[in-house]
């Protein structure tokens, strides 16, 4: 029977595997080796909830066995739980000292909590004691990636790949590094190399096609149509398919899906990409009779509930969007769905989900007072970073541009140094009174705040005359920002032209839905919202550029 559970395991019918692994363990004693099991099949399934409840059983009858510690910090890593993991590795090491697969993973949780120096240290003694150890150069390399030190990113790289030739993560996040640090003819080589070595890679096409919009090439889709003609295949549709319909290239997007239906027939995918192009072209009717003769309804909840909200059937969006939080109560977009139903159909839950008056900060930062020395310093240096032509196509922002990276990991200039020190003593005593607003122990705000808030992303969004963001959300945030750092005369009191607009959805809804809370743009400015807050603001025109650092609040960043 436990050959059986193993064969089912490796041939991924977990359903089996689980199956007969519970006949197995009702005629036998539970060991630590059958709880591990257990969990380990929960994980491969998707449940890692699940596998955590194993692995814990499973160092209940024997805590000394390092390999149960490491699963179990594993699994608690990839859910955010760094704290708890690290303590766990820490036990597992020193019970095994040279457990160098545990030391990497110790070294991801140092750096997930800022203690970047431990990080690095971990990183280097794996690699003194292995020195053959590719696994340590590339999270060395995604360390100093993370933390700007591009040259130290591209060594550390670039022996992972020297030791681990088709390690094709380590060669896309060279890429990355080169466009990082500004390096675009270093960007354009490495490209054109992974691209004609590798013309199957969805990842490295899909990063040479963003490279070329933001950076304005003359054909930014070649490399991704090129992959397309040469080997069409689902993946790199989706792909393309995406980059289509963002670009605004409809008709394109139904030549693609057009093909695709020829070479793969009315599968799954086709059924996504044909939905999302009708949702562009307003065929919201289309769009439901679609979904009813699909196969597999679930996959379309998202799209579905869009219909819904087109024409106006608010009780159906509730439902599709109480559906979708559910599956996924972390997720603020979906979260953004459902309060968005709510406000449809008029329920008072609406203003207890966005209040604005208790949820919402604005705050002045005293060092960046209008045309001050240490203002000029940071709007001098900030504007140095913005490399690019024009913002990443997924984001928010028309006609301007965002920094690459991580800002606040990345950038050790005084300045940034002197702003962040000053958001932290702004934003730390504002969630801590969040713990007394009176918040239900439900509401997402309380219910999702991490253990310790982390500025897990941040950026800097440079924009001109006609620019303006688009209604958005941040899905993997629990607060957001924008800290006005240089704002145009022009954005006044005379009209909420350049104004932050909360509460409008980017969506058609049959009734439609106005802004509900405004705030006006000034230098030195900070405002703190919750990340499930619909947020755009309206263009501006006239002289002057305006600039802005923002970040997300969340827990432990574990890029590394």
């Amino acid at each position: 029977m436990h050959a059986c559970v193993i064969a089912y395991y490796r041939a991924n019918r977990f359903a089996d595997a689980e199956t007969v692994l519970k006949k197995l363990i009702a005629r036998v004693p539970m060991t630590p080796q059958l709880a591990s099991l257990s969990a380990d099949i929960k994980k491969a399934a998707g449940d890692l909830k699940g596998a955590i409840v194993y692995y814990r059983r499973a160092l209940e009858k024997d805590a000394q066995v390092p390999e149960l510690n490491y699963n179990l910090a594993l699994a608690l890593f990839e859910l955010s739980q760094v704290t708890e993991a690290a303590s766990l590795l820490t036990k597992a090491i020193a019970a095994r000292p040279n457990y160098l697969k545990a030391k990497i993973l110790l070294a991801r949780c140092h750096a997930g909590h800022e203690q970047y120096e431990d990080a690095r240290r971990e990183l280097t003694r794996v690699s003194e004691l292995e020195p053959q150890n590719y696994a340590a150069h590339y999270r060395r390399g995604r360390l100093h990636l993370h933390l700007g030190q591009s040259a130290d990113a591209a060594v550390a790289l670039k022996k992972a790949l020297q030791l681990n030739p088709s390690l094709t993560a380590a060669e896309e996040l060279l890429i990355l590094n080169s466009i990082r640090a500004g390096d675009r003819p270093e960007a354009k080589s490495l490209i054109e190399t992974a691209v004609a070595r590798l013309p199957d890679n969805d990842n490295l096409i899909a990063l040479a096609t963003d490279w070329g919009i933001e950076t304005g090439v003359d054909q930014p889709f070649q490399h991704i149509q090129s992959s397309w003609d040469n080997q069409p295949r689902p993946t790199i549709f989706t792909v393309y398919m995406q980059r289509l319909l963002s670009f605004g290239n409809l008709d394109g997007a139904e030549t693609l899906l057009n093909n695709y239906e020829r070479q793969f027939g009315l599968d799954l995918r086709w059924e996504s990409g044909k939905l999302q192009l009708m949702l562009k072209r307003e065929n919201y009717s289309d769009m439901l009779s679609l979904i009813e003769k699909s196969s597999d309804k679930k996959a379309h909840l998202e799209l579905r509930c869009m219909a819904h909200f087109a024409l106006g059937n608010y009780g159906d969006c509730f439902d599709c969007a109480k559906q979708l939080h559910l599956d996924q109560p972390s997720d603020q977009y979906y979260l953004a769905l459902l309060t968005t139903s709510l406000r449809c159909l008029g329920d008072k839950r609406y203003t207890e989900l966005v209040d604005y008056n208790s949820l919402v900060l604005e705050a002045q930062l005293q060092t960046q007072q209008p045309s001050t020395e240490a203002n000029r310093e940071l709007i001098d240096h900030l504007s140095s970073l913005h490399i690019t032509t024009t913002a990443p196509l997924e984001q928010s922002i028309k006609l301007g541009t965002q920094t690459p990276g991580n800002l606040f990991s990345q950038d050790r200039h005084p300045s940034v140094t002197a702003l962040i020190a000053e958001l932290r003593g702004l934003s730390q005593p504002f969630f801590d009174s969040l713990k007394s607003a009176g918040l239900d122990k439900l509401h997402p705000v309380r219910a999702n705040a991490p253990g310790k808030p982390f500025f897990n992303a941040s950026w800097s969004i440079k924009s001109r005359s006609g620019s303006y963001h688009s209604s958005h959300v941040h899905s993997k945030g629990w607060y957001s920002s924008a800290c006005y750092i240089d704002v145009p005369e022009v954005i006044n009191d005379t009209s909420d032209a350049g104004y932050l607009l909360f509460g409008e959805p980017p969506f058609k809804t049959r009734d439609r839905l106005e802004p509900d809370y405004r705030v006006k743009p000034a230098t030195g400015k900070l405002v703190l919202f919750p990340s499930y807050f619909w947020h755009s603001t309206k263009p501006y025109t006239g002289e002057g550029d305006r600039l802005v650092v923002a970040f997300d609040t969340s827990g432990p960043n574990l890029f590394v």
